[in-house]
């Protein structure tokens, strides 16, 4: 069997959107999901093509092969380009007559818009004939449902010889669309499931439908063109039901061969969804299951709630849509035997086997994760795995990681957290966006002089003060750094509050600065008092200056005098 490589598969994984929430894997019923470094994609090999990923998927990460750009191409080369519409679309859309649909689909280039109802009715009444020429190979299972076929060949292929040799719907219609309009034609499926996407490249009946469209993607192009649906409001008729359109109901295709559709019978089974197919199939390998005819739908409730059904909101309501659609008059009659293509197919054993592990392999991958002893072992399920020995052997296929183990990341995150919160000598405070305390460290509980039993739950108003930055930090979304707060007389802290946006919560960082404020103020205290000091002596010294300048002009005045009356002596002596 040749590898499928995850980007050919119809489903693919947007990493940038993959937020490793293990949601994925833990709907796949089959495990299909391989986690490497933290990214889940899809294995084809594995995968049955359900879609419960898709809608799974909060971050939408899933992604879904659009053919709607082969389909525009197709119109735009000038192709007949016809449309297959699957019968659960009355249920998705709305509309009362096919000629409303059809009408809107031919605005947007299609050639010949036609019910899948065709098809259905074709292998209806296969399956009717094969269950009464065969009873060798009863239980038969029908195989309309691609979920199903995939199911079986994927995991159950000892039960393939059960399985009906007849193709679906859409392949029956196809091959008789086919006939009529040529191979240069493009036939275009327009239906609720993601599978269908994936059966038109099956090698088994490959080379029939050229692309496969969702209800949501024609509903998407409709809006983009600007096509509304004109849809009629119509009464009821006294006709006879056509059951090849009921047949995306649960039990529909038992109704449309005409088998006995009483809920009660135990010659016919009739189920839906995963869980209650592979229930039926397990009986069917026990040889406990005594039924000519099994039909399984892997959507429960039928294609009515397919993948691409979300539109239709409510499965009764959808299924009373399809009802009062088959019950009216309608423009296109059903086929008849003679107009009837091969409908035959094949199916292939695709089932890959699970190597065996030893038991001390098992043990090593759980001491990975802190699983010693059976008592460890939670099977809790958060992983996506039943089971903790399941997932070990996932891991031990490379579908999973170890540390896959959300209760264990979750210790591991709380003890890093309590060594972080023990050990750093800052008060550490975790507050919500009541101002409400959630958490306190030994620092805080020290520095505040307050147990972290009594200050868990409480107001943090009744811890320390509160100053207005705080709220403004929960307001604004930004962080406050380095405030300085005066919790008491005796502390004095540097104050940091930063704000978790994700969780509500805020983290309030105290540092003490009690001892370097009370050095700068007695630094300030010194340098003031040195200053004034200095400013006394400069002021004595200019005082000083001032005396002694004045004594000594008192003196040199003094000795001027003297010495002029000094000379005028000597001159009157000298003219003597």
């Amino acid at each position: 069997m040749v590898e499928r490589r995850t980007s050919d598969w119809v489903i693919t994984t947007n990493p940038a959107r993959c937020r490793d929430c293990y949601r994925c894997v833990r709907t796949c019923h089959v495990k299909a999901i391989r986690v490497e470094n933290g990214q889940a994609q899809i294995v084809p090999t594995l995968c049955i093509a359900c879609g419960h990923c898709v809608l799974a998927c909060p971050q939408k990460a899933k992604v879904v092969r659009d053919d709607r750009p082969a389909v525009r191409a197709a119109i735009a080369q000038g192709r007949t380009v016809v449309a297959s519409i699957a019968p659960s679309a009355p249920a998705y859309f709305g509309f009362g007559l096919f000629s409303e649909v059809e009408t809107a689909l031919k605005r947007l280039g299609f050639g010949a818009v036609v019910e899948t109802a065709y098809g259905a009715e074709m292998v209806g009444k296969a399956h009717k004939e094969l269950i009464d020429q065969h009873p060798e190979s009863w239980p038969i299972i029908t195989s309309s449902c691609p979920v199903v076929v995939n199911l079986i060949e994927n995991y159950y292929p000892d039960l393939i010889p059960h399985l009906a040799p007849i193709v679906s719907p859409m392949i029956a219609h196809g091959r008789a669309l086919r006939q009529r309009y040529g191979d240069d034609a493009c036939l275009v499926f327009v239906g609720p499931c993601i599978a269908k996407k994936e059966e038109i490249r099956d090698p088994a009946v490959a080379d029939v439908i050229d692309a496969a469209l969702s209800f949501g993607e024609l509903r998407d192009w409709l809006a983009e063109a600007d096509v509304a649906l004109e849809i009629s409001d119509l009464p009821a008729e006294p006709i006879e039901r056509s059951d090849a359109r009921v047949f995306p109901v649960e039990g529909g295709l038992i109704g449309t061969a005409k088998l006995d559709t009483d809920m009660l019978a135990s010659d016919i089974v009739t189920t839906s969804g995963l869980e209650a197919c592979e229930d039926v199939l397990r009986s069917i390998r026990a040889g406990q299951l005594a039924a000519c005819a099994v039909e399984l739908m892997a959507c429960e409730g039928g294609c009515i709630n397919g993948p691409e059904m979300a539109e239709a909101n409510s499965t009764y309501l959808a299924r009373q849509r399809v009802i009062a659609y088959a019950s009216r008059r309608q423009p296109q009659p059903l086929p008849t035997r003679d107009e009837w293509p091969d409908l035959s197919r094949r199916y292939d054993d695709k089932l890959t086997p699970v190597p065996a592990y030893s038991e001390e392999q098992i043990r090593d991958v759980m001491k990975l994760v802190d699983k010693f002893t059976p008592e460890d072992e939670l099977n809790c399920g958060a992983c996506g795995y039943p089971t903790c020995r399941e997932k070990a052997v996932a891991t031990l296929r490379g579908m999973a990681e170890a540390t896959m183990c959300i209760p264990y990341m979750r210790r591991r995150a709380e003890s890093l957290r309590q060594v972080v919160m023990d050990v750093t000598p800052n008060g550490v405070l975790i507050i919500d966006y009541r101002l409400v305390v959630q958490e306190i460290s030994p620092s805080a509980e020290k520095m505040l002089s307050c147990p972290r039993s009594t200050c868990v739950g409480k107001p943090l108003s009744s811890v320390m003060t509160v100053t207005d930055s705080v709220s403004g930090v929960r307001e604004a979304g930004l962080p406050l750094a380095g405030e300085v707060v005066s919790l008491r007389d005796d502390l004095i802290v540097e104050q940091t509050v930063v704000p978790v946006k994700e969780q509500g919560l805020m983290v309030v960082i105290l540092r003490d600065i009690t001892l370097q404020q009370r050095q700068h103020v007695e630094l300030e205290r010194i340098r003031t008092e040195t200053l004034t000091r200095t400013q006394e002596v400069v002021n004595r010294q200019m005082r000083v200056a001032h005396e002694i300048a004045q004594l000594l002009g008192e003196t040199t005045a003094e000795s001027k005098v003297m010495l002029s009356r000094l000379a005028s002596l000597l001159k009157q002596d000298e003219g003597q």
